[in-house]
């Protein structure tokens, strides 16, 4: 991956940057008193288009899933090399993986809960999968979509298709950043899956779930050795603080694990995690030449986009703007 191949597209990146939604503008959304005030104030930015074709309050979603594709788009058009972008649209070719095998295993229309990014033709691995061909479909999704569905004509357990798919997901994911040998990339991956481990661990154990489904669950290639999440396994809140302080994730984790302590939401965790994930992106500001800030804009935008849609959901259920303003995410900008 040569940098210097990335001058123009770090330029172009750079003034799409001054695009992304400043807070101000993201606080005046979350005061206002309705998602119609919402959408005007979308309307004056980068999201118009979007906004135009959009008549009921209720379709919200039209416009994230409208912007994200344009920026997926977008990315790929000024990206030499597409794996840059496709690191960050792997995981909705795996979404759609699992929403095509439960849709024909347990024969329901799931139909709208497909995603339309990823970064291959998700349409031809559909075909071969009805078609009980897999023999032409990239090897780690033929590999995935085997495992699981001799998983699901074993188990018939419809949630091992999840567990399974984010195993060969992380795998892949994590074998694609290597590949690039970029450091970022591979803290990216990384970091996330440490995040996850110490998440699932701690709803597992609110579920009730034993040690062995927690080996089952755990994601490989992390910072984190799988051992030592087994061990936290029935650790008190401030022993995991204390025992995880010190590795990479550690100022993020710490404050998602204080605020889950107090509300025992997992989605503060997330909410931490998600931080931390932009957080560790702020460094490709000052790089001019390679992919890393191609890489970093589009975090950013999913940011926005998460950000914008806790903001809609809010309005539609009458929550207060102190409310939302606690579950928002950091921006970018």
């Amino acid at each position: 991956m040569d940098r210097m191949d990335y001058i123009q597209a770090v330029t172009r990146t750079r003034v799409l940057e001054k695009k992304l939604l400043s807070k101000n503008r993201i606080d005046r959304m979350i005061e206002a008193k309705d998602i119609g005030e919402v959408f005007k104030a979308l309307s004056e930015t980068e999201y118009s288009n979007a906004v135009a074709g959009v008549s009921r309050d209720e379709d919200y979603e039209n416009i994230l899933s409208h912007e994200l594709k344009r920026v997926y788009k977008l990315m790929r058009e000024v990206s030499k090399d597409q794996i840059v972008v496709d690191l960050m649209a792997l995981k909705y070719d795996y979404h759609n993986l699992k929403v095509l095998v439960k849709e024909r295993k347990l024969n329901k229309d799931l139909s709208k809960l497909y995603i339309p990014i990823g970064s291959t033709d998700f349409k031809k691995i559909r075909d071969a999968f009805i078609e009980g061909n897999l023999r032409d479909v990239q090897p780690e999704f033929r590999a995935a979509i085997e495992a699981v569905v001799q998983d699901f004509e074993l188990n018939k357990d419809p949630q091992r298709i999840d567990i399974i798919f984010d195993r060969f997901y992380i795998q892949h994911l994590y074998k694609m950043a290597i590949g690039t040998d970029i450091e970022l990339f591979i803290n990216y991956v990384k970091d996330m899956i440490d995040f996850i481990n110490i998440k699932s661990s701690i709803r597992l154990k609110k579920q009730g779930k034993d040690m062995n489904f927690l080996e089952e669950v755990l994601l490989p290639n992390g910072n984190i050795d799988k051992d030592a999440i087994l061990m936290s396994f029935n650790d008190s809140i401030d022993v995991m603080i204390s025992r995880y302080k010190n590795y990479r994730i550690g100022p993020g984790l710490l404050k998602g694990l204080e605020s889950y302590r107090v509300t025992n939401r997992l989605s503060d965790l997330e909410k931490y995690m998600d931080n931390y994930l932009v957080e560790i992106n702020r460094p490709s500001k000052n790089v001019n030449f390679g992919p890393e800030p191609i890489f970093s804009y589009i975090v950013a935008k999913e940011a926005e986009i998460k950000t914008l849609r806790i903001i809609m959901v809010s309005k539609l259920n009458k929550l207060s703007p102190d409310a939302t303003r606690e579950r928002v995410r950091d921006l970018y900008v």
